[in-house]
């Protein structure tokens, strides 16, 4: 049996206990909504303090929601003054007023969000010296990041609107994720991965079509790499073939200026 050792003493509050949501206006993140925190069932000191913190990266807004006996919703949840909005997460901390220490937590949280809003990919614009973009990779199951150099001009039109960019980046994006996904980070499942992107990427592709093969977990002894490369081949050309029309507007224009 599995053994789970706890030397915090830190009580983890359920992901089931919890339900935050963005809060947009024209489709940009503004501020969040908390809809479900319960924590009575974890026996916690009544005047213990409850803290939720917006996170990502070394970007950290805190919001205190008062005690366990008295739980209050701030004046104010706004987000619009942190960077990278879309790109954070929550963590819920219970703290002990008098020590400081941390007597229940849940962290890694992801937003709630319809499945036509939800972004299997963030980006962020930022400075990468010589490079023109680069997949960064979070650390408690952080789903990867598409970072593109802030130093190019009109970067972020182009990455937005210009169908070179799309044709010359994604699929190698797309390429660089599964293979990391599979041979890196070493996902677990096909149909209950642990880590939420690993579940998002496989349900994407799922949707465009493309069905896992039996398995992708290096340590099962069904695991077969050519057929784990030929099904991230098969994802990459199903992509392209769905956005084709991208593709074909970039050739033809290739085509005319011949």
């Amino acid at each position: 049996m599995k053994r789970t050792i706890n030397p915090t003493g830190r009580k983890k509050i359920e992901r089931e206990n919890i339900s935050i949501n963005f809060i947009r206006q024209n489709g940009k993140v503004v501020a969040f909504s908390v809809s479900r925190l319960v924590i009575n069932d974890l026996e916690l000191p009544s005047d213990a303090k409850i803290y939720i913190e917006a996170y990502y990266r070394t970007e950290l807004k805190r919001f205190d929601f008062g005690t366990v006996a008295n739980m209050v919703r701030p004046s104010s949840l706004s987000l619009s003054d942190l960077a990278y909005p879309e790109n954070l997460k929550f963590r819920i901390l219970v703290v002990d007023p008098q020590t400081k220490k941390v007597l229940a937590h849940a962290i890694g949280i992801t937003p709630e969000e319809p499945a036509e809003r939800r972004s299997i990919l963030p980006v962020e614009f930022k400075d990468l010296g010589n490079e023109i973009w680069r997949i960064e990779y979070e650390g408690e199951g952080g789903p990867p990041i598409l970072c593109i150099n802030n130093n190019i001009p009109n970067i972020e039109n182009i990455a937005k609107l210009d169908y070179q960019f799309f044709i010359y980046v994604y699929p190698v994006v797309i390429r660089e994720i599964l293979t990391y996904m599979i041979f890196v980070d070493e996902i677990d499942s096909i149909t209950e991965p642990l880590v939420d992107w690993h579940k998002n990427w496989l349900k994407f592709f799922e949707n465009l079509g493309v069905k896992p093969p039996e398995t992708l977990n290096r340590t099962d002894p069904n695991f077969d790499k050519e057929t784990a490369l030929d099904w991230i081949n098969t994802c990459v050309s199903e992509f392209c073939r769905i956005y084709r029309e991208k593709f074909e507007g970039y050739v033809q224009k290739l085509e005319e200026n011949l």
